[in-house]
Formats: C-alpha cells, sequence, structure tokens
C-alpha cells in the first residue's frame, strides 16, 4: 500500500520547476521541466526512515526512457517500488537492501511495460551504524566532492554503448525495466567524500568544466543545486534536469524521523510523513497494510471507529478479568468454572459491541490500517510558492 501511494503522489500535478532544501541546508532536491519537453518524466525524492536500530536516509533520482512507451509512469514505479523494497530489506544490511530493491524495481516495471518502457536509477543509502552505498543503472550519474582535493569526480559510469564499450551511440544497455540479466552496480561509498550528487542526463548538457566550476566555488548545496538547474536551462534545456544533493558534512541525522512508526518523503515540491500503528521496518511483524481512506480536508486517516471499539472492548475485557485480591474461592473448580463463564461472556460482548459500531461501508481489511499524511509546501526558502497537488 506504500508503494501505491507514494507512486500516486509522485504522479500528481506540479510546478515546471521545482526546489526543496531539508535538513537545515545538508539536502536539497530539484527539478526542472526543461524548455523543450511538454512533460517532465524525472523523478527525485528523499525518504528518511529508522530501524529500531539505525537511522537511514536513502536519496535517488530516476529518468524515464521519454524514447520508450510510458516513459513517465514507468519513473513513478521505478522509484515508488525502490523505495517500499528497501523498507522491507533493510534489516539485511544496507548493500543488501539497495541490490534487492533494484531488483525489485526492475522486475516491477518490466511487468508494467513489458521491456518497451523503463527508467534510469541513481540513488544513495546512508545509515548511521553501517557503511554508505550508492547504486547506478542507466545514464543518470552520481557525481561526488572530495573533500581533501576540493573538485568534482564522478563516481558512476554510464551503462551506453559509448561509456560501457566505447562505442559511438548513445542507447543504454541496461536499464530499469529491461528484465533478465540486469546488473546494478553497487559500492560502498568512500570516506573522503563530503558531498554527493544525483543527475539525470538533462544536467550533462552542462559542460563538464563548468559543472566542476559550479560545484567548486558555491558552499552550500541548495545553492550549487540552483545553479545546475539554471545553467541546464540556459544551456538550452533541450531535456527535464532532475537533482539529489546530499551534503554530508552537514548531514547529523539530528532532524529525523523520531520512531519507527514513521516515514517521511520529500520531492522537489514539498514533504510528506506516512504514519503507520506499527513499523513496517520491524520484521517481527508482516510487512503488509491494507486499503485506507483518506479524508480530503486535512488528508487524515483516522482511526475507525472499529479500532476504537476493540481497543474499548479489550480494555474491559483486561479490567473484568483482574480478580479482587480478598475475594476467594473454595476450591479449584469454582475458580475454574467462574473463570471459563466469564471468559465467555466477555467474547459475546466483545462481538456485539464490534458489530454494533464497525462501519459497514468499510471492508474488514481496511480497518487494520492506521496512516496520516501530511502534504505541506516549504516556504522557508521561497523556492516554491505554490502546490498544484491539493
Amino acid at each position: 500500500m506504500f508503494q501505491e501511494l507514494l507512486q500516486k503522489h509522485l504522479a500528481r500535478g506540479v510546478l515546471s520547476r521545482g526546489l526543496l532544501s531539508i535538513d537545515g541546508g545538508a539536502i536539497a532536491i530539484a527539478s526542472d521541466l526543461g524548455v523543450k519537453r511538454t512533460e517532465n518524466q524525472d523523478r527525485a525524492a528523499v525518504m528518511k526512515f529508522r530501524s529500531p536500530t539505525a537511522l537511514y536516509t536513502l536519496a535517488a533520482v530516476v529518468d524515464g526512457m521519454g524514447g520508450m512507451r510510458d516513459g513517465e509512469q514507468a519513473a513513478e514505479l521505478a522509484i515508488s517500488t525502490f523505495f517500499n523494497s528497501v523498507l522491507g530489506s533493510i534489516h539485511l544490511g544496507s548493500e543488501h537492501a539497495i541490490t534487492q530493491a533494484t531488483l525489485a524495481a526492475n522486475n516491477a516495471v518490466f511487468a508494467f511495460a513489458n521491456g518497451k518502457g523503463g527508467s534510469t536509477l541513481s540513488a544513495l543509502l546512508l545509515c548511521s551504524d553501517d557503511v554508505n552505498v550508492t547504486v547506478n543503472v542507466g545514464d543518470s550519474r552520481i557525481y561526488a566532492k572530495d573533500s581533501v582535493l576540493n573538485r568534482l569526480i564522478r563516481l558512476s559510469v554510464d551503462d551506453s554503448l559509448a561509456e560501457a564499450v566505447g562505442g559511438s551511440g548513445t542507447e543504454l544497455l541496461q536499464f530499469i525495466g529491461m528484465g533478465e540479466g540486469i546488473k546494478p552496480h553497487v559500492a560502498p561509498l568512500k570516506s573522503e567524500v563530503s558531498q554527493i550528487y544525483l543527475t539525470t542526463d538533462g544536467v550533462h548538457y552542462i559542460e563538464p568544466k563548468t559543472l566542476s566550476d559550479i560545484v567548486e566555488n558555491a558552499d552550500r548545496v541548495n545553492q550549487i543545486v540552483e545553479r545546475l538547474i539554471a545553467t541546464a536551462r540556459w544551456c538550452g534545456g533541450p531535456d527535464n534536469a532532475s537533482i539529489c544533493a546530499v551534503d554530508l558534512e552537514l548531514l547529523t541525522f539530528e532532524e529525523h524521523v523520531d520512531d519507527t512508526t514513521v516515514i517521511k518523503v520529500s520531492d522537489p515540491y514539498t514533504s510528506m510523513q506516512f504514519i503507520w500503528g506499527y513499523s513496517p521496518v520491524d520484521k517481527q511483524i508482516p510487512y503488509q497494510m491494507s486499503d485506507q481512506h483518506v479524508t480530503n480536508t486535512h488528508k487524515t486517516a483516522n482511526i475507525s471507529e472499529a479500532d476504537e471499539s476493540a481497543n474499548a472492548v479489550s480494555a474491559d475485557v483486561k479490567g473484568n478479568e483482574r480478580l479482587d485480591e480478598e475475594q476467594q474461592f473454595d476450591n479449584k473448580e469454582q475458580l475454574e468454572s467462574a473463570s471459563k463463564a466469564e471468559n465467555k461472556e466477555n467474547q459475546r460482548r466483545k462481538r456485539r459491541t464490534s458489530k454494533n459500531k464497525i462501519n459497514k461501508k468499510i471492508p474488514d481489511d481496511e480497518v487494520q490500517i492506521k496512516m496520516t499524511i501530511f502534504d505541506d509546501v516549504d516556504n522557508g526558502n521561497g523556492e516554491v510558492s505554490d502546490d498544484s497537488s491539493n
């Protein structure tokens, strides 16, 4: 259900250009339609969550392949499946989780487009007590700023004929949605890296020297991202341009979600929170979610009356099961008989109460989920003044 909700959110109507800065300027996310495109097939997002033992920040960009079928839908499906899979496998370690998530995204997009549509993927998974890991598929790129040399270096190699095998074409040898045979490029992040930039190919029209100069001569990542997006448009803006930038020296995990039931997702236009009644990353509880209702006014899925009834009945049962310490039965048979009779009565009472209060319009499997979505536009830095998602 999380994957479906996130995919729907990423498919909403938005402005042609957006830039959002979060975590006190440690992370910046931006996307621009460009000059020549009629739709933005890029998606860029950051997901922050925690397990019982660690804090995680996952950043990713995907670029729907415009020359193939349904590039925009393929990009939305790829990144939402990727995020959802990381949640389900993070207990196995960062490297395993990001690899499995890439394979899951590939399978989901292949099932959707049957190899006739797809997207690229570049992602970074940061953990408070594990290795930091990157993954790349296609021709979206991963750049890093070397803290020692103070220069921009490129960490990824495009999966294109030109770069992978020394050919002359720009066709991709692999992409998310190709089906069997995909081999994600997964690598640990080196300690000397101070900043990371995930970019789609609309940014790559900037000359390498110019791109390096912009990164090396600005202090904060939100300034760098804003200048790169503007420069890409000044260079003709022939394609969508998107960036996720993370300053590892500023990122402290202090501005993080405060419990394991909360997941925060940000894109270039807004941030939102998903709140469960349980932890989706705790493997002691099955990771499954049922449908739920979101009110149009506050975008809040309230706990249903059935849940409240069940909670009330549960408390009532526990209260009735407490025996007065001064009350004594003459023999063991009387105690057992009274206990059985009381349990039967409580069960009948619970069934009657639940039956009376459950809303018949809500299917039984929809009562289990407790989720709230907050959808706010960050106007603190003045980047976005409108949000057409509402």
